[in-house]
């Protein structure tokens, strides 16, 4: 595990946006006694109305570090700052503003927590990324890029995303991506790139009886949903539940047609709503629960009798591995997917998904299907096993280990610059170890 270095994150996701893999990470290393500075979302494109919201907040915790180095102390070793950038790929003197007036901005708050020589770990590939990393630049720093999407897809800048991606990717150390296609595009321009699905927090996301987890968290059958029965009991009643953003990636029109064909079940929404929604909100048997802390879905989970991961089939999705996934299966839930290629490749590997293709008639038979499958304890704890080989813990100490060994794969060539079959066995050992 890396221990004693200063550790700069360029995130794509803000700190109080839905938990995902770089707060985890960022977390994380700070409590293995690393100097950890948060970067929040600096951007892929220009913001517009729907981002109006997350704008203000960001005004908001700007003004407020004002009087704390420019920073939010969120645990000793762990700052997080709002940086006041203009967004990427603008105009001549957009970028010039970004180059020699905002982006110092961000060095000097880093030079003012005493960073040196610091790991530099970004999700984000634009050119605002790049411009930093020449700011923050030593002979001792190392760069890692953590991909997890295809940016393309996210924006109209499609060629400038591109050439900076290629930039960002050819001074990095270490490149980590989510899944094998975005790997083989990677590796385009970088040897050193690693297969890590984003991973599970296994102690947030227990795996125990409903009286354990009764016991650990406020009652389930204080949500109204989980309190209603059929008959007096719950086999007619059951729970089909969504954890995540409700964005544009999410077949809606898919969930307001199953909602109204089974009106006996409660449709469970808990995460952010992030476009319009009206025609599943009017439907008296969906819940729409809103965005809650990381550490309290485990209770809303609970409930759950069928999870669902209801993602369009489109060219961004084709590369996504929804970490949402693993949380599941930590609880030993039974899971219907849309059947997005990465997704199928995990299932083709452990079996313990149900993947179906995005109408409603095919998702509500695999629903059915995960319901007949009842609480069989075999089932639950192969799927608590198949999470467990995604446990943080172990995935991070594996990437520690590629990031401060240095350019492991240089080290494994033969002399004609091959190594056939050497990286496949190297991500194997360390992503399942």
């Amino acid at each position: 595990m890396i221990q004693g270095r200063d550790i700069i994150f360029i995130s794509s996701i803000d700190w109080d946006d839905q938990w995902q893999a770089p707060q985890e990470l960022a977390l994380r290393l700070s409590r293995a006694g690393n100097r950890t500075l948060y970067i929040e979302n600096t951007g892929i494109r220009a913001p517009d109305l729907r981002d109006l919201k997350r704008v203000k907040r960001r005004l908001r915790h700007w003004g407020g570090e004002l009087s704390e180095k420019g920073v939010r102390t969120i645990n000793p070793g762990l700052w997080v700052h709002a940086p006041l950038v203009l967004p990427p790929f603008g105009s001549f003197l957009g970028r010039r503003l970004n180059r020699h007036l905002f982006l110092p901005l961000i060095r000097n708050t880093a030079r003012r927590l005493g960073m040196r020589d610091p790991v530099i770990w970004t999700f984000l590939p634009t050119d605002t990324t790049v411009s930093l990393l020449d700011l923050l630049s030593s002979p001792r720093v190392r760069v890692v890029y953590y991909c997890a999407g295809d940016f393309t897809q996210l924006t109209t800048r499609v060629r400038q995303v591109e050439r900076s991606e290629a930039e960002l990717l050819k001074r990095s150390d270490v490149v980590f991506t989510i899944c094998e296609e975005l790997a083989a595009h990677c590796r385009r321009w970088n040897d050193n790139v690693f297969v890590f699905p984003y991973g599970v927090n296994l102690n947030a996301f227990p795996l125990e009886s409903r009286e354990q987890t009764q016991g650990l968290h406020p009652r389930p059958e204080t949500f109204s949903w989980a309190a209603q029965s059929n008959g007096g009991g719950r086999n007619g009643h059951k729970v089909i539940g969504y954890v995540g953003g409700l964005h544009r990636h999410v077949t809606v029109e898919m969930l307001v047609e199953m909602a109204r064909r089974r009106p006996e079940w409660s449709w469970v929404f808990v995460g952010a709503r992030e476009g319009p929604l009206k025609d599943l909100a009017e439907l008296p048997n969906v819940y729409l629960v809103g965005q809650r802390p990381h550490h309290d879905l485990a209770r809303y989970i609970s409930t759950f009798d069928v999870c669902i991961v209801p993602y369009r089939r489109n060219a961004y999705t084709e590369t996504v591995v929804p970490s949402k996934i693993n949380e599941y299966l930590a609880m030993g839930k039974p899971v219907v997917t849309t059947d997005l290629p990465p997704v199928c490749d995990f299932n083709e590997k452990h079996q313990v998904l149900i993947t179906v293709e995005g109408r409603p008639e095919s998702f509500l038979r695999a629903i059915e299907q995960a319901l007949s499958q009842g609480e069989d304890e075999t089932l639950v704890a192969r799927r608590r096993a198949v999470a467990r080989q995604a446990d943080w813990g172990s995935r991070l100490e594996a990437m520690a280990d590629l990031i401060v060994g240095g350019r492991v794969v240089e080290a494994l060539r033969g002399d004609d610059g091959s190594h056939p079959g050497v990286r496949e066995q190297v991500e194997k050992h360390l992503v399942n170890r």
